[in-house]
């Protein structure tokens, strides 16, 4: 028993030792990114994002001086979502149905306004066009009415 138990301790004391030469250096940078989308709906979303740079510096276990050294280098980067929320904003969302409706009833005032701006001018080109179709007809009406001197007028029906 006591020979396992002696064993057992050399065996700790050697690993430790050999635990010792490793030299360890960790950095970590956390960055909390927060994203706010607002719209009818107000979207937040929380990341946690984790960067970890870890350095191991080895060193073989012997007894010479200026021993050669292993540098091993790990980059991990860790991203969480902490909250995913979604809240509705009830006050944006009428303004936002109030605007809309108002814009709405301005096309509808400004297509009609047009649509009746256009039909005057129909009705103003359409009376010109009877207009100058009425002096057409007079000034023919007169050549067929003014005969030379010799000819016997016209008789009316």
């Amino acid at each position: 028993m006591k020979k396992a138990i002696l064993s057992l301790a050399v065996a700790i004391l050697t690993i430790t030792g050999i635990n010792a030469q490793d030299n360890k250096d960790v950095q970590s940078t956390t960055t909390v990114k927060k994203v706010t989308q607002k719209g009818t709906d107000v979207k937040t979303k929380v990341m946690k994002e984790t960067e970890t740079d870890s350095e191991i510096i080895q060193v073989e276990g012997t007894e010479k001086q200026d021993q050669a050294t292993k540098v091993i280098k790990n980059k991990d980067l860790d991203s969480k979502m902490v909250t995913d929320d979604v809240s509705i904003d009830a006050a944006n969302q009428q303004g936002q149905i109030a605007i809309k409706q108002r814009q709405e009833a301005e096309l509808a005032k400004n297509i009609a306004e047009q649509k009746e701006k256009a039909a005057a001018e129909a009705k103003y080109v359409r009376q010109e066009k009877m207009m100058q179709q009425q002096k057409e007809l007079e000034a023919r009406r007169a050549e067929l009415t003014n005969r030379p001197d010799g000819m016997a007028k016209l008789k009316k029906d």
